[in-house]
Order: C-alpha cells, then structure tokens, then sequence
C-alpha cells in the first residue's frame, strides 16, 4: 500500500505511524521510519526566522507516489506512506515523515534511506531560509 502526499498543515506522525501499523499484516517482519524536523543552523541562513517549502511543480502528490512507489518495487515492502509539509515552517517542526515495512530490515533500512535521499535533491520542493 502506498500513501503520498504534501500538506500545509502540522501533521501528528504519532498518529500516522498508529494508522500505518494498523494496516500491517504478519507478513512484516520491520518497520523503519524517519522522522525529519528543520534544524539550526541552516544550510544557506545559520539563525533563519522560517523555511518556506516551495512547490516547484504543481504534481508534488503524484512525485511523492511516484518514489514510493519506485521503493516499494525497488526493495519489495509491503507499505509505504511519505507525508511532506509545504508553507512556512519554523525551526524544530517536522517536515518529512518516511515509513516503510517489509520482510527485513536491510531493505526497510536502504528504503527510508533511499525515499529521504530522493526527496532531498529538491527537484520538485524548494527549501528557502528566510533571514
């Protein structure tokens, strides 16, 4: 099962992560999440104010299904849910939710790896640092 998707909104990744293990079966043996917060000091701005999360392209949705769609083939899993803010965010707020379950860890670990790595080439979301 795949979930995708970008919000302007806080998201509860307690409560995600809740609804992600409901949806297991026996068949999983791992789940591996990652859980990015924005951290100080910034990339380009050390002691930013806020992060603005740019759309670059008007389908981020479908980018987001797309790699984890490509990692739920990639390393056999048996679910994976990538939720991703857009807006203005602050220092310490979350920003990137990855999970992903399959049979072994080796491969959910690579996974979530792989999903945060693709997400970070900032091909279709935009990290801006406001002074």
């Amino acid at each position: 099962m795949i979930t995708a998707y970008a919000t302007e909104k806080p998201f509860d990744h307690l409560e995600l992560y809740r609804s992600f293990l409901e949806r297991e079966t026996d068949a999983t043996g791992t789940v591996v999440l990652h859980h990015g917060r924005v951290k100080r000091p910034g990339k380009q701005v050390p002691d930013f104010s806020t992060v603005e999360l740019k759309p670059l392209t008007a389908d981020v949705d479908e980018r987001l299904a797309i790699i984890a769609r490509q990692a739920e083939e990639k390393f056999k899993l048996n679910q994976v849910l990538t939720v991703h803010r857009l807006g203005i965010i602050g220092a310490c707020d979350s920003v990137l939710l990855a999970i992903v379950s399959g049979k072994t860890r080796d491969r959910c670990f690579q996974a979530c790896a792989w999903i945060v790595d693709e997400v970070k080439k900032e091909e279709f979301i935009q990290l801006i640092e406001h002074p």
